[in-house]
Protein backbone atom coordinates (compact mmCIF):
# COMPACT_ATOMS: atom_id res chain seq x y z
CA UNK A 1 0.00 0.00 0.00
CA UNK A 2 1.31 3.70 -0.93
CA UNK A 3 -0.05 6.96 0.90
CA UNK A 4 -0.57 9.23 -2.24
CA UNK A 5 -2.45 12.65 -1.16
CA UNK A 6 -2.95 15.04 -4.07
CA UNK A 7 -2.18 18.55 -3.97
CA UNK A 8 -4.72 20.49 -6.67
CA UNK A 9 -8.74 20.33 -7.17
CA UNK A 10 -11.37 19.51 -9.52
CA UNK A 11 -9.86 22.71 -12.00
CA UNK A 12 -6.34 21.49 -11.45
CA UNK A 13 -7.11 17.69 -12.32
CA UNK A 14 -8.97 19.34 -15.61
CA UNK A 15 -6.05 21.11 -16.30
CA UNK A 16 -3.61 18.32 -16.16
CA UNK A 17 -1.54 19.56 -13.47
CA UNK A 18 -2.54 17.54 -10.08
CA UNK A 19 0.56 16.61 -8.40
CA UNK A 20 1.14 13.90 -6.10
CA UNK A 21 3.47 12.65 -3.56
CA UNK A 22 3.66 9.24 -2.69
CA UNK A 23 5.32 7.13 0.16
CA UNK A 24 5.58 3.25 1.32
CA UNK A 25 7.59 0.42 -0.36
CA UNK A 26 9.55 1.43 -3.21
CA UNK A 27 8.94 -1.60 -4.81
CA UNK A 28 4.70 -1.06 -4.62
CA UNK A 29 5.63 3.09 -5.63
CA UNK A 30 7.40 1.82 -8.71
CA UNK A 31 5.02 -0.22 -9.96
CA UNK A 32 1.90 2.05 -9.09
CA UNK A 33 3.86 5.11 -10.86
CA UNK A 34 2.95 5.19 -14.61
CA UNK A 35 -0.93 5.06 -13.25
CA UNK A 36 -0.06 7.73 -10.74
CA UNK A 37 1.76 9.85 -13.34
CA UNK A 38 -1.33 9.50 -15.88
CA UNK A 39 -3.34 11.72 -12.88
CA UNK A 40 -1.43 15.11 -13.02
CA UNK A 41 1.66 16.54 -13.86
CA UNK A 42 3.84 15.11 -10.89
CA UNK A 43 4.82 12.57 -8.59
CA UNK A 44 7.23 12.67 -6.05
CA UNK A 45 8.21 9.65 -4.14
CA UNK A 46 9.34 10.93 -0.49
CA UNK A 47 10.16 7.07 1.22
CA UNK A 48 8.57 4.51 3.49
CA UNK A 49 6.01 4.64 5.73
CA UNK A 50 3.40 7.74 5.89
CA UNK A 51 5.73 10.56 4.79
CA UNK A 52 3.87 11.67 2.44
CA UNK A 53 1.25 12.46 4.77
CA UNK A 54 4.08 14.78 6.18
CA UNK A 55 4.62 16.51 2.91
CA UNK A 56 1.11 17.09 2.69
CA UNK A 57 0.74 19.13 5.83
CA UNK A 58 3.77 21.01 5.09
CA UNK A 59 2.08 21.79 1.54
CA UNK A 60 -1.37 23.25 3.26
CA UNK A 61 0.93 25.22 5.78
CA UNK A 62 2.63 27.07 3.11
CA UNK A 63 -0.70 27.12 0.96
CA UNK A 64 -2.32 28.95 4.18
CA UNK A 65 1.17 31.34 4.94
CA UNK A 66 0.74 32.36 1.02
CA UNK A 67 -2.59 33.07 0.98
CA UNK A 68 -2.77 35.45 4.39
CA UNK A 69 0.47 36.91 2.55
CA UNK A 70 -1.06 37.36 -0.30
CA UNK A 71 -3.94 38.57 1.00
CA UNK A 72 -1.83 41.41 3.02
CA UNK A 73 0.29 42.48 0.04
CA UNK A 74 -3.08 42.86 -2.31
CA UNK A 75 -4.84 44.85 0.53
CA UNK A 76 -1.59 46.78 1.08
CA UNK A 77 -1.37 47.82 -2.40
CA UNK A 78 -4.99 48.37 -3.08
CA UNK A 79 -5.12 50.87 -0.22
CA UNK A 80 -2.29 52.61 -1.52
CA UNK A 81 -4.32 53.16 -5.16
CA UNK A 82 -3.01 49.89 -7.46
CA UNK A 83 -5.87 48.17 -8.84
CA UNK A 84 -5.96 44.20 -7.56
CA UNK A 85 -5.95 43.11 -11.03
CA UNK A 86 -3.07 44.87 -12.09
CA UNK A 87 -0.54 44.66 -8.66
CA UNK A 88 -1.70 40.31 -8.97
CA UNK A 89 -0.30 40.51 -12.78
CA UNK A 90 3.11 42.01 -11.54
CA UNK A 91 2.83 39.54 -8.26
CA UNK A 92 2.25 36.77 -11.07
CA UNK A 93 4.95 37.56 -13.60
CA UNK A 94 7.66 37.98 -11.26
CA UNK A 95 9.87 35.86 -9.37
CA UNK A 96 7.52 35.65 -6.82
CA UNK A 97 4.65 34.37 -8.55
CA UNK A 98 3.59 31.15 -8.32
CA UNK A 99 0.81 28.41 -10.08
CA UNK A 100 -0.81 28.91 -6.36
CA UNK A 101 -0.79 32.89 -6.95
CA UNK A 102 -2.20 32.97 -10.14
CA UNK A 103 -4.46 30.08 -9.78
CA UNK A 104 -6.13 32.49 -6.62
CA UNK A 105 -5.59 35.90 -8.77
CA UNK A 106 -9.62 35.49 -9.84
CA UNK A 107 -11.34 35.17 -6.63
CA UNK A 108 -8.83 37.75 -5.10
CA UNK A 109 -9.55 40.36 -8.45
CA UNK A 110 -13.69 39.56 -8.67
CA UNK A 111 -14.31 38.27 -4.97
CA UNK A 112 -15.11 34.85 -5.58
CA UNK A 113 -15.74 33.01 -2.12
CA UNK A 114 -16.79 29.52 -4.47
CA UNK A 115 -15.38 26.94 -2.02
CA UNK A 116 -11.95 25.05 -3.28
CA UNK A 117 -10.76 24.43 0.00
CA UNK A 118 -12.91 26.23 3.29
CA UNK A 119 -10.98 27.96 6.24
CA UNK A 120 -12.35 25.02 8.56
CA UNK A 121 -10.59 22.55 5.93
CA UNK A 122 -7.52 24.93 6.66
CA UNK A 123 -7.69 25.46 9.84
CA UNK A 124 -8.13 21.64 10.72
CA UNK A 125 -4.32 21.46 8.70
CA UNK A 126 -2.33 24.36 10.01
CA UNK A 127 -3.63 22.31 13.10
CA UNK A 128 -2.41 19.29 12.61
CA UNK A 129 1.14 20.88 11.51
CA UNK A 130 1.79 22.90 14.34
CA UNK A 131 0.92 19.70 16.77
CA UNK A 132 3.63 17.81 14.05
CA UNK A 133 5.97 20.95 14.88
CA UNK A 134 5.30 21.37 18.86
CA UNK A 135 6.45 17.15 18.74
CA UNK A 136 9.48 17.48 16.71
CA UNK A 137 10.45 20.76 18.47
CA UNK A 138 10.22 23.20 15.58
CA UNK A 139 8.79 26.98 16.26
CA UNK A 140 6.35 27.97 13.61
CA UNK A 141 5.67 31.28 14.70
CA UNK A 142 4.51 32.36 10.84
CA UNK A 143 2.05 29.26 10.82
CA UNK A 144 1.01 30.34 14.21
CA UNK A 145 -0.19 33.26 13.43
CA UNK A 146 -1.78 32.39 10.04
CA UNK A 147 -3.94 29.95 12.19
CA UNK A 148 -4.89 32.49 14.11
CA UNK A 149 -6.46 34.78 11.88
CA UNK A 150 -7.94 31.75 9.99
CA UNK A 151 -9.39 30.72 13.00
CA UNK A 152 -11.18 34.42 13.26
CA UNK A 153 -12.53 33.98 9.31
CA UNK A 154 -14.47 30.84 11.06
CA UNK A 155 -15.21 32.49 13.88
CA UNK A 156 -16.81 35.18 12.12
CA UNK A 157 -18.97 32.59 10.38
CA UNK A 158 -16.72 31.93 7.62
CA UNK A 159 -17.02 28.26 7.15
CA UNK A 160 -18.39 27.06 3.63
CA UNK A 161 -16.75 29.62 1.60
CA UNK A 162 -13.05 29.88 -0.18
CA UNK A 163 -9.93 30.69 2.32
CA UNK A 164 -9.32 33.58 -0.13
CA UNK A 165 -11.84 35.25 2.20
CA UNK A 166 -8.44 35.92 4.29
CA UNK A 167 -8.37 38.89 1.17
CA UNK A 168 -11.78 40.28 3.01
CA UNK A 169 -10.77 39.71 6.67
CA UNK A 170 -7.45 41.62 5.76
CA UNK A 171 -9.37 44.56 4.37
CA UNK A 172 -11.62 44.94 6.78
CA UNK A 173 -8.70 45.08 9.24
CA UNK A 174 -7.05 48.04 7.25
CA UNK A 175 -10.76 49.56 6.81
CA UNK A 176 -11.07 48.99 3.38
CA UNK A 177 -14.37 48.26 1.48
CA UNK A 178 -12.98 45.88 -1.28
CA UNK A 179 -15.46 45.76 -4.56
CA UNK A 180 -15.12 43.12 -7.18
CA UNK A 181 -13.13 44.46 -10.11
CA UNK A 182 -15.25 42.91 -12.70
CA UNK A 183 -11.63 41.97 -14.61
CA UNK A 184 -11.13 38.56 -16.42
CA UNK A 185 -7.93 37.40 -15.07
CA UNK A 186 -5.95 33.97 -15.91
CA UNK A 187 -5.77 31.33 -13.52
CA UNK A 188 -2.83 29.50 -15.35
CA UNK A 189 -4.71 26.28 -15.82
CA UNK A 190 -5.43 25.95 -19.33
CA UNK A 191 -7.18 22.45 -20.27
CA UNK A 192 -5.32 19.20 -20.57
CA UNK A 193 -5.51 18.83 -24.53
CA UNK A 194 -7.48 14.81 -24.78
Amino acid sequence: MLAAPVSGNAKVVASGTLTIVASGPREAFERARPYLEALGSGVTYVGEGELARMVKICHNLMLGVIAQSMAEVTVLAEKGGVPRHAFLEFINNSVVGSRFSRYKTPAFVNLDWTPTFTPVLLRKDLDLGLKAAKQLGVPLPVTQTTRDLVNRAVEAGHTDCDFAILLDQQAQAAGLQLQPEHVTVDDGLKKKAV
